[in-house]
C-alpha cells in the first residue's frame, strides 16, 4: 500500500476522515505486506510550534496510524516530508520518534535511519532518500549509487526509490522551483543506471503513475489532494495498492472519499510540469 501526505494544518493533532477510512480499510480489508509512505505524516515545518506541540503531533500519528498498523502486523515504511523534517528542531523530534518506533523490516542498510535506509520486501528492494527539501546532496547520491549496486538490490526483481519531493512537477499548486528536487536530471540518471523500477514521491499530493525520460515515477496521492498541472478540478484523496506480480507492479488507486477505484484511463495522458513532461503508465516493469 502507498499512503502519503495526510498531515492537517500546522500543529494539527487530528486527521481527516479519509485517513481513518484508509487505515481501517488497510487493516481490515487489504492487509498488505507493508505500507509505504512518501512523507508528510505530521503538520510541522512552522518555527513557532513549540517542542511539546510537535511531540503531540507524533503522538497523534502513533495513535491513529502507526499503532493500528503495528497491531495488525503491518509495518509502516516511510520517507520524511517537509512537514516532518525540514526544520532542524523537527528533525530531532522525528529522529527521536522513529528510533523508538523503528518498523520491523528486513533492512539492508539502516545506518542513516530514519532519514536514509534500505530494505527488501516481497522481492522488492527499497532505498529511502531524505528529500524533505529540494537539495539531495552529493553524499546521498553516492549512497544511493552504492545501494543500487548492492547484492540485495541486484538480487531483487524490482527496485524502488522513495523520497518526498518529486523530480518533475505534477500538481498546479506546487509546480515551481523549491517544490521539486534541484538537479533532478542527474539524480534521475543515477536511478536509470541503477535499473530502478520507479521513483516514488509525495509532496504534490496528486496521484499519477508516469514516465519521465527513461524512469518510471509514481506521484503519491494525498489525503485532500491537489489539481494536476493544466487540469483544474481534479484534486482528490487517494490511497494506492501496489500488487507485486512476477513481471510487473500493478497499480490500483482508490478515492479515499468514495472508496471507489480510480480508472487509469481517467488520468491525464500527459502532464507538462516543471522538469517534465510526464506521460501516463498503468504499471511498472
Amino acid at each position: 500500500m502507498l499512503l502519503s501526505d495526510f498531515n492537517g494544518s500546522y500543529g494539527s493533532t487530528t486527521y481527516p476522515p479519509e485517513l481513518h477510512w484508509a487505515v481501517t480499510r488497510i487493516v481490515r480489508g487489504w492487509k498488505p505486506d507493508v505500507v509505504i509512505s512518501a512523507g508528510d505524516l505530521i503538520a510541522g515545518q512552522k518555527a513557532s510550534l513549540k517542542p511539546a506541540q510537535v511531540q503531540a503531533m507524533w503522538q497523534a500519528f502513533e495513535r491513529d496510524v502507526r499503532r493500528p498498523l503495528h497491531n495488525a502486523g503491518i509495518p509502516f515504511a516511510f520517507t520524511l516530508g517537509n512537514h516532518d523534517a525540514s526544520l532542524a528542531a523537527d528533525r530531532v523530534q522525528a529522529a527521536n520518534y522513529w528510533k523508538a518506533h523503528a518498523p520491523e523490516l528486513p533492512y539492508v542498510d539502516r545506518g542513516g535511519f530514519p532519514f536514509t535506509y534500505s530494505f527488501t520486501v516481497q522481492n522488492v528492494f527499497v532505498a529511502v532518500l531524505d528529500a524533505s527539501g529540494p537539495n539531495v546532496n552529493a553524499a546521498q547520491r553516492q549512497w544511493l549509487t552504492t545501494q543500487l549496486a548492492s547484492a540485495a538490490a541486484l538480487k531483487a526483481r524490482f527496485r524502488l526509490v522513495l523520497g518526498h519531493l518529486p523530480l518533475a512537477g505534477v500538481s498546479r499548486e506546487k509546480n515551481k522551483p523549491g517544490e521539486i528536487i534541484r538537479d533532478a536530471a542527474s539524480l534521475r540518471q543515477i536511478m536509470e543506471k541503477g535499473n530502478v523500477t520507479a521513483y516514488v514521491h509525495g509532496h504534490h499530493a496528486a496521484y499519477y503513475p508516469g514516465r519521465l525520460a527513461g524512469l518510471n515515477v509514481l506521484s503519491s496521492g494525498g489525503i485532500g489532494g491537489r489539481d494536476y498541472v493544466g487540469f483544474p478540478g481534479t484534486a482528490r484523496s487517494v490511497v494506492t495498492v501496489l500488487d507485486v506480480e512476477q513481471g510487473s507492479i500493478r497499480l490500483t488507486a482508490y478515492d479515499a472519499s468514495t472508496g471507489l477505484a480510480i480508472p487509469a484511463g481517467s488520468l491525464p495522458a500527459r502532464i507538462d510540469g516543471l522538469g517534465g513532461p510526464l506521460t501516463r503508465v498503468t504499471e511498472f516493469r
